[in-house]
C-alpha cells in the first residue's frame, strides 16, 4: 500500500513538472512574459507621457514651434540668411 502511495505521489509530481501547459517550467515561462510584457507597459507609458507633453507644446508654445521649425527643418524667418563656415583646411607638412 506504501509503495502504491509513493508511486502515486511521484507520478504526481511528475505530471506537475512536466504536463504540457501546466507545469512549472510553462509557468514560470508565462510569468516572465508577464513581467516582459509589464516593463514594455511601463516603457509606453513613460513615452506616451512625453510624446503627450510635445504635441501640448506644440499646439500652445509658439517658441518651442519656432524652435522645432529652425533646429529640424532648417526654417528661417523674413529677411533672414545663413552662412555657412567650413572648417580651416590643415597646410600639409613638407
Amino acid at each position: 500500500m506504501a509503495r502504491l502511495l509513493l508511486a502515486a505521489l511521484v507520478l504526481a509530481l511528475l505530471f506537475l513538472a512536466f504536463a504540457p501547459g501546466r507545469s512549472l517550467r510553462s509557468l514560470r515561462q508565462v510569468n516572465k512574459q508577464a513581467e516582459a510584457a509589464a516593463e514594455e507597459n511601463k516603457i509606453l507609458l513613460r513615452e506616451t507621457v512625453q510624446l503627450n507633453e510635445e504635441i501640448r507644446l506644440l499646439q500652445h508654445d509658439e517658441r518651442h514651434l519656432e524652435k522645432i521649425a529652425r533646429e529640424k527643418y532648417g526654417m528661417l524667418r523674413k529677411n533672414e540668411e545663413v552662412y555657412y563656415v567650413s572648417p580651416p583646411i590643415e597646410a600639409k607638412a613638407p
